[in-house]
């Protein structure tokens, strides 16, 4: 069976229960919510992505965790992912991110430990119905548990022993500069290099960046989101 016919037996299967209604979604992933992750709350509905919050306290500072969850009734499907947000700016972001600070996964990519899905393995499937959605909307935050918490936890974790992380919120606490203009500069500069990190020549940012770089210890993975974070750690200090 190819990945079409996966798709449309997972959408066309009936069962016995009414046609969703428009809207109808929002009280089922409220009440699958409340009974399977219940310190996460509702925290709003945009652009067609309900949105749930846990805020946590992290080496005094409040780390934004975030469930989202995009609802087609048309195609049928969920697509759903799962954040740790230090800066509040991007709690509402749809890009993924891979770096140190922001994190944000696809809740698939979690769960097959993969990022090269099969699109039958991507989404979640609903045929429109109440029941089997209400089916769905279990296995979706059965897999927030079982993948998307250990994911928060080692976020969390790594906020708390990270040496690069550690390095950077020290070298930010240290910082004394004007906030707005160093806002100003690093966003005009990414502008003119057409929002490439390899562009940014700001001296503030060429000083933080190598600072990290200076950490002992570093992964790849480490190496490659160094940029980023340096990036990220500013936006932090001047959006406090």
């Amino acid at each position: 069976m190819n990945w079409i016919d996966k798709i449309k037996e997972l959408t066309t299967k009936q069962d016995k229960s009414p046609e969703l209604k428009k809207g109808e979604i929002k009280q089922i992933l409220i009440q699958a919510a409340s009974e399977v992750l219940p310190d996460f709350e509702f925290l709003e509905y945009k652009n067609s992505c309900y949105s749930f919050q846990r805020l946590r306290q992290v080496n005094n500072l409040t780390v934004y965790e975030i469930l989202h969850i995009i609802f087609t009734l048309k195609d049928k499907n969920f697509a759903c992912s799962i954040a740790s947000r230090l800066n509040p700016e991007y709690v509402f972001s749809n890009q993924y991110n891979i770096g140190l600070i922001n994190p944000h996964k696809d809740l698939k990519v979690l769960r097959h430990n993969s990022g090269a899905l099969n699109i039958e393995d991507a989404y979640y499937f609903h045929n429109g119905q109440v029941d089997t959605t209400i089916k769905t909307v279990k296995e979706i935050f059965g897999d927030f548990k079982n993948c998307g918490l250990p994911f928060l936890d080692k976020q969390a974790e790594r906020l708390k022993s990270n040496s690069i992380v550690k390095r950077g919120f020290n070298f930010i606490e240290d910082l004394k500069t004007d906030k707005q203009r160093l806002k100003t500069e690093i966003t005009d500069e990414l502008n003119k290099g057409g929002l490439l990190l390899s562009s940014l020549k700001h001296p503030i940012y060429v000083d933080l960046k190598e600072n990290l770089q200076s950490v002992s210890g570093q992964t790849k993975e480490d190496r490659q989101s160094i940029p980023k974070t340096a990036h990220e750690l500013l936006e932090i200090y001047w959006t406090r």
